[in-house]
């Protein structure tokens, strides 16, 4: 009957209305909710069948409620570094428990409001916990099952995914691998004349050291050399050029440090039998009796008028320099630092690498008294950059063979019998050859003056360290300030000499230049025009840090930025004083965690108080195809569904996904004005159904009187 039809009609458009109406208070009430997304309600009719063509039979009305899951809410400004919201499509990856297990469902959400738990875990005011990639310090997604080699960011898993937690997240130290340096210096300094830069670097465990850049203006104009100690603690720094793919020795610098203390304070001294071994020779301290004849490679450092470490320091030095002909007063490879009495510092010549072993200096107690405990090595400087070229002969040429230096030749001489200083040089013996040619070369090249330094002649030692003749077996020669010259020998040559350790032989008939690169060249604007220092290996840390020499496990070398060629950004040469610009360096002390930055494509990087950074976790976005299929859940979380589609986890700001704000909240996307506008409707509506049954209901009274 359609009275009763009409009934029914009415008490479906109640239960719709009802429900709209329930709609609209939880959106009401959700109104400050992040990330909540609005709830409407829409209706469908409900059809019977007509089976009349003249009567109706009413139906009524299905409520269809959903939630707009797909609509951005407006995003408002939070002062919480770990509140985050996505701009765009996509969903956070969160899960009940802060270290879920399979059993463990993952959800999304798009409420970002994140917050530190008791544990450091980051959990939002629903109490759901942020899953998110880990990474390593390069920001390279890793599993989070540390026993997977291979990281899959596709799929939703404990395997893949871990909790965001800030409180795992330790100090760092950052060792230097980057020095710049700006500073000017003058055009019109003279010869010899040194200027000195002090920078501050840190080694792999955050402690702070000092060394000093000194500047030495070259004898060669616009040319400036670069020189750099150890510093304290460590026992050999090189300075090496740009070479590619294997770099060269520009300069190398070792030290021994007497500086251990005892607990009076006072400098250890070596006990008696102390020993160091240099270049293969053992230098053994006596302290008490008469010492012991030298041997060919045992000597004693007679100490027993000594009363401080100073003396001891000296004495030894001047042992080496009676000992081994490889050092003298003159190439200084062995010298008591100007900066500490206490120190001796090593630097090859281009001689042969200066190797050093001081495991056997001891005190009384046992107990080291250098700085440096373990054997090290100074390399050997590359040709280019050495101040003298060696020549070491085996013997004598024969006769008429020539030796041209200079552009000056010198003939070898069988008949020659004595030191006339003409071009005919005498081979009776290698002594005298080599006095002879010395003496020439000063008579005949105004270059060299006689007497000097510039050319000499000496011993070199070889592998019986030392040499017992002490006969000179080796020349000498240095490079000139106004450029390069060759050295030539002629086409045959009996007995071509070597360098002094016998890595280079020279050959007959070739032509060998004798020209020293210096670190820092400008051209005649005063702008560099090549850097021949580029990086800085220092080895042996007293600190136990790692070596800063690019091996497996070690730190990376110290590259140098003195500015760019032809720029004007870094180094320069004017006519004005030395002027340093800018100092910069980029390692840093252990700092401690103080916060976090996280970027649009959702890379989390960790903050120091040292000035630090370091990648820790990258967030994904999860998107699905249809959106307003997923299932909505207690907590603003959703689930999957049939209807959503599969989970695709993407990087943020790539593709679909959307960025990550942070500092942001999604806010909820429900109108105020148009909920209330609804409730009127709504009201009205309901009104209008109740109105339908009691209307219905006076009509079937009004029936039942007809039957009375």
């Amino acid at each position: 009957m359609s009275l009763f039809g009409a009934l029914s009609s009415g008490v479906s458009g109640l239960t719709a209305q009802s429900s709209a109406m329930g709609a609209i208070a939880d959106n009401i009430t959700n109104v400050s909710t992040v990330g909540y997304k609005n709830t409407r309600v829409d209706f469908q009719t409900l059809v019977t069948k007509q089976t009349s063509s003249t009567l109706f039979s009413a139906g009524g009305v299905q409520s269809k409620p959903r939630q707009d899951t797909g609509v951005q809410g407006l995003l408002q400004a939070s002062t919480s570094q770990t509140d985050i919201s996505i701009s765009g499509q996509g969903y956070f990856v969160v899960n009940e428990v802060n270290t879920p297990t399979i059993s463990n469902e993952f959800l999304y959400t798009r409420a970002g409001s994140f917050f530190q738990d008791k544990s450091g875990f980051l959990r939002n005011t629903a109490g759901f916990y942020l899953q998110a990639w880990p990474t390593d310090a390069n920001g390279n997604v890793i599993p989070a099952n540390t026993s997977l080699t291979v990281s899959n960011q596709n799929i939703v898993s404990t395997d893949y995914l871990g909790t965001v937690n800030l409180s795992q997240v330790g100090g760092t130290a950052s060792a230097t691998s980057t020095i710049g340096i700006g500073t000017n210096l003058p055009a019109n300094d003279t010869a010899g004349a040194t200027h000195k830069t002090d920078v501050q670097f840190f080694d792999s465990l955050g402690n702070a050291a000092n060394i000093s850049f000194v500047y030495t203006k070259s004898p060669t104009e616009n040319q400036w050399d670069l020189s750099v100690a150890p510093p304290s603690g460590a026992a050999v720094l090189t300075i090496e050029d740009g070479t590619s793919p294997t770099a060269l020795v520009y300069a190398s610098t070792g030290q021994l440090e007497f500086n251990t203390l005892d607990a009076n304070g006072i400098a250890r001294r070596p006990n008696d039998g102390a020993t160091v071994i240099i270049e293969g020779i053992t230098y053994t301290f006596n302290t008490s009796g008469v010492p012991p004849a030298d041997t060919a490679t045992v000597k004693q450092v007679d100490v027993r008028t000594n009363t401080t470490v100073t003396q001891d320091v000296a004495s030894l030095v001047a042992a080496v320099i009676a000992s081994d002909s490889d050092f003298d007063t003159t190439n200084n490879r062995i010298v008591v630092s100007s900066a500490s009495t206490t120190t001796i510092l090593f630097k090859d010549d281009g001689t042969r690498a200066i190797a050093i072993d001081p495991t056997g200096l001891l005190d009384g107690t046992g107990t080291r008294i250098t700085a440096q405990d373990n054997a090290f090595t100074v390399k050997k400087p590359a040709t280019a950059y050495q101040d003298y070229i060696q020549f070491s002969f085996p013997g004598v040429p024969a006769n008429t063979e020539t030796m041209t230096i200079n552009g000056i030749t010198y003939t070898f001489d069988s008949g020659e019998v004595s030191n006339d200083n003409d071009l005919n040089i005498r081979i009776d013996s290698l002594a005298n050859m080599l006095a002879d040619l010395e003496a020439s070369i000063e008579a005949n090249d105004p270059n060299y003056a006689a007497g000097g330094t510039a050319i000499r002649t000496r011993q070199n030692n070889d592998a019986s360290e030392p040499t017992p003749s002490g006969t000179p077996n080796t020349l000498v020669i240095s490079s000139l300030a106004s450029g390069t010259f060759d050295v030539v020998f002629s086409g045959t040559f009996t007995n071509i000499p070597t360098e002094p350790d016998g890595t280079a032989t020279y050959a007959a008939g070739g032509t060998y230049a004798v020209n020293t690169n210096h670190g820092i060249i400008f051209n005649s604007d005063g702008l560099p025009s090549a850097f021949n220092v580029k990086k800085l290996e220092i080895l042996d840390l007293a600190s136990g840090a790692s070596d800063m020499n690019d091996a497996a496990g070690a730190s990376k070398k110290i590259t140098l930025d003195l500015g760019t060629v032809g720029i004007a950004d870094g180094f320069t040469q004017f006519g004005a004083s030395f002027t340093p610009v800018f100092i910069n360096q980029n390692g840093s002390r252990f700092g401690t965690f103080a916060g976090v930055t996280i970027s649009t494509s959702g890379l989390v990087t960790a903050l120091f108080d040292n000035g630090e950074t370091r990648p820790i976790y990258q967030i994904p976005i999860a998107t699905f195809v249809n959106v307003n299929g997923l299932e909505s859940k207690t907590g603003n979380v959703w689930s999957a569904t049939e209807g959503s589609g599969d989970v695709t986890l993407r990087v943020a700001d790539n593709g679909p996904a959307g960025q990550i704000i942070q500092g942001a909240l999604e806010a909820s996307t429900v109108d105020i004005g148009e909920e209330f506008t609804k409730m009127i409707v709504v009201q009205r509506a309901f009104s209008a159904s109740a109105k339908i049954i009691s209307t219905t209901d006076d009509m079937l009274e009004e029936l039942l009187r007809v039957k009375r």
